[in-house]
């Protein structure tokens, strides 16, 4: 397929099949979270691929059946294989996991370059082409969430996701696995996974949303 990289239109075909991935992790460090969506979910509730690409974090792993631990190249490798099995793109909200790809695992660049969409891109030629350029108080995930009236879980909202892996590592770092973990603490990873799931999903929304209303023009 034709180079995807840094396009800001996606038809609604595309959109709607693509896979949509998001990194959690401390800055100018590799990933601790990746996830990716790609369909609705087993029931109404919005489901996401999981995997803890940090071994630090691998306790948490035991404490959920419904995330394992990988390292980050094998985990892009897999979201990979998913795309090219069924042609599907792979986007994102922006370049940061082109970013960490290039840094982390620069053997699945061209690859995953070739496949990958900014989301935010699309967002704003969406804006500019359907609604006379009318933009959100930002460019953040969340202003265009809050514009689609995208609900997120209380607790799951932006700001939050590097102070709760540092807090997390620190109390991990001692060596006592789960036990070494409190509640607010479990809490905390647990919400950050929920944060993470909406990411994923509220980014699709957007995309599907935007390429929607650009094609019906």
């Amino acid at each position: 397929m034709a180079k995807a990289s840094r396009k800001n239109r996606i038809t609604p075909e595309e959109a709607r099949r693509a896979l949509y991935i998001d990194f959690e992790g401390r800055k100018d460090q590799a990933p601790v979270l990746l996830g990716c969506a790609h369909r609705a979910g087993r029931s109404a509730t919005p489901w996401v691929w999981q995997a803890v690409t940090d071994p630090l974090f691998e306790p948490l792993t035991t404490a959920d059946d419904d995330i394992e631990l990988l390292p980050l190249p094998d985990a892009v490798e897999r979201i990979l294989q998913r795309a090219e099995a069924k042609d599907r793109l792979i986007v994102a909200w922006t370049e940061h996991e082109l970013k960490g790809v290039r840094t982390h695992c620069p053997q699945h660049l061209a690859r995953f370059e070739a496949r990958f969409v900014n989301a935010r891109a699309v967002a704003e030629y969406w804006r500019n082409a359907c609604h006379d350029r009318q933009k959100p108080p930002t460019n953040e995930l969340a202003d265009y969430l809050a514009l689609i009236k995208y609900e997120v879980s209380v607790g799951a909202g932006p700001g939050r996701a590097r102070e709760t892996i540092g807090i997390v590592a620190k109390a991990l770092e001692k060596g006592l696995g789960l036990k070494g973990l409190t509640e607010n603490q479990l809490r905390r990873w647990r919400d950050l996974r929920t944060h993470n799931l909406h990411d994923c999903h509220g980014t699709k929304k957007v995309c599907v949303l935007a390429a929607d209303e650009v094609a019906a023009r």
